[in-house]
């Protein structure tokens, strides 16, 4: 299933240190390939970020504000690298740290006003992260993604041997310097972009949730006997 190009009008465009934010991404235990969690199974949200579907991220949702607004504002990192501590079918990679993409920041826009709007309008929403903060920078950009077998893993010895602090966990927010930033995109890089095939898994997991939800409005409209 192909991309769709959202209207970059209003966007900025971004220029960045060749770095790279390492951005954690809670993911599926359904499928073998590490999509992020479009039902809920780790109980932490139904995430629509990163948003495969239109490159971009922070646009479609409020989700990371901060850490998304750092990355841009602070850090000033041309790439995000998309992590996880895998859970999903494969067991060979249970547990296992793994880098499975990338995107490369190419602009930037602040969606703020967007999503209070959504949520105004949304009865019973849920109060956006964004509420209580002045800015909420989306980014948009290639992003490229890789299979399960060719994902770069992290180890603790390796952010060691770097120079880094920290483990190979939900809260490791390394910022990559250059050189160890290249060393990541070119393992990426040399893999095939599975974009389409992540796109697909979470179109089915869509799909899921639609019936799910339908499923349960049915159930609680019925009459009871």
């Amino acid at each position: 299933m192909p991309q769709i190009q959202i209207n970059l009008t209003g966007w900025q465009g971004f220029r960045g240190k060749n770095t790279g934010s390492l951005l954690y991404v809670e993911t599926s235990r359904l499928s073998v390939v590490p999509v992020r969690d479009q039902l809920n199974e780790n109980e932490k949200g139904s995430f629509s970020e990163p948003n495969y579907e239109t490159s971009t991220y922070g646009f479609m949702s409020c989700c990371n504000v901060k850490q998304i607004n750092k990355i841009v504002q602070t850090n000033k990192s041309r790439y995000i690298l998309f992590g996880t501590r895998y859970e999903g079918g494969d067991a060979d990679y249970k547990d296992k740290y793994l880098i499975m993409g990338y995107m490369k920041i190419m602009n930037t826009k602040d969606v703020r006003s967007r999503h209070i709007q959504n949520y105004m309008a949304t009865p019973g929403a849920e109060e956006p992260e964004c509420m209580t903060l002045e800015k909420n920078i989306a980014v948009q950009g290639p992003m490229h993604f890789v299979s399960l077998q060719d994902s770069y893993i992290l180890t603790d010895d390796r952010i060691k041997e770097w120079g880094y602090k920290g483990h190979a966990n939900r809260q490791l927010k390394t910022v990559f310097n250059e050189e160890h930033t290249k060393i990541i995109l070119d393992h990426l890089d040399s893999r095939d972009d599975k974009i389409d095939e992540y796109i697909a898994t979470v179109e089915e997991f869509k799909k899921a949730l639609a019936a799910q939800q339908a499923a349960e409005a049915a159930s609680e409209e019925a009459p009871q006997a």
